[in-house]
C-alpha cells in the first residue's frame, strides 16, 4: 500500500475564502447610485447582481496583452454591471461605475475572515508554499496588500491574466507550473464547489471545501471544513 506524498502547497481562492466584502454587493450597488441620483434598493440590486454575475462569461482574455488587460478588466465589469441596471433610466451610470470599480479596488470593501491570518501565518511558518487561484481581476494583488496577506503568498493567480478561469484545468496546470508543485504534494481551499472541488480534483489536486454555511448533500459528503482552521486538522490526519 502506498503512501500519498506529502503536502507541499496550499491553493486558496480569494473572494468568500480569505476575504469577504464588508456588506452584501447590492448595498453597496445601492449606495453609490444613490450619490450619483438613483433611489432603488439592494433588495432589488443584489439578486439582478447575482443572476448577472452567474450569465457573464468566464473573467479571462486568453491572447491579451499585459498593457491591454486592466481595460478588458474594467470592460467586462462595466458590461456586468451594466446588465445590473438594465432597463433602468440612469443618467450618470459611467460617473456612478468609475467610482464603483475604483472602491472595489480598495481596502474599504472588503474583509478578511477572522482565522484567515493567523492560518496562513502558521502554514507560512511551517514551511508549506502558498497560493492563490482565483476567478478575479488584476485588483486582487491591490486587495490582498490592503488586508495584510500579500507577502503570505508565493503566488497569486488570477483568471483575467492567466487566460482561463476556474473550473478549467488550465488554470490550476498554471498554478503548479509557476510554484514547481506536483498535484499529489499540493491541496486547493475554497467555497465553490464546481470551481474548487471539481475543478482542482480534475488535475489531481486534493480539495477542500469550505463550508461556511453548513451545506448538506453534496457538500457535506465530501471532505469539507466549516472555516480555515479546518485546514489544521486535514494535516495533521495525513
Amino acid at each position: 500500500m502506498t503512501r500519498d506524498k506529502p503536502i507541499k502547497g496550499i491553493f486558496f481562492d480569494a473572494g468568500d475564502t480569505l476575504f469577504e466584502a464588508k456588506a452584501p454587493i447590492g448595498t453597496y450597488y445601492s449606495r453609490f447610485a444613490a450619490r450619483h441620483g438613483l433611489d432603488i434598493g439592494a433588495e432589488t440590486l443584489g439578486p439582478r447582481f447575482k443572476e448577472a454575475f452567474q450569465k457573464a462569461p468566464p473573467l479571462a482574455f486568453p491572447d491579451a496583452s499585459e498593457n491591454a488587460l486592466p481595460g478588458l478588466e474594467y470592460q467586462w465589469w462595466r458590461r456586468l454591471v451594466g446588465h445590473v441596471f438594465s432597463g433602468i433610466d440612469f443618467p450618470h451610470f459611467d460617473l456612478f461605475f468609475d467610482e464603483l470599480y475604483a472602491f472595489f479596488e480598495s481596502e474599504s470593501a472588503w474583509q478578511l475572515f477572522p482565522e484567515t491570518k493567523s492560518v496562513l501565518a502558521a502554514l507560512k511558518k511551517s514551511g508549506f508554499t502558498l497560493g492563490i487561484i482565483s476567478n478575479f481581476d488584476s485588483r486582487l494583488v491591490t486587495i490582498c496588500r490592503h488586508l495584510g496577506i500579500h507577502d503570505f503568498f508565493d503566488v497569486i493567480v488570477f483568471s483575467s491574466q492567466s487566460a482561463v478561469a476556474k473550473p478549467a484545468p488550465g488554470i490550476f496546470k498554471h498554478s503548479l507550473k509557476k510554484t514547481g508543485l506536483s498535484p499529489s504534494e499540493s491541496v486547493h481551499v475554497g467555497d465553490h464547489f464546481e470551481n474548487d472541488v471539481t475543478g482542482p480534483q480534475a488535475v489531481g489536486i486534493k480539495a477542500l471545501f469550505l463550508n461556511r454555511k453548513g451545506l448538506n448533500g453534496t457538500y457535506k459528503a465530501h471532505r469539507s471544513i466549516r472555516n480555515l482552521h479546518g485546514i489544521h486538522a486535514f494535516l495533521k490526519k495525513r
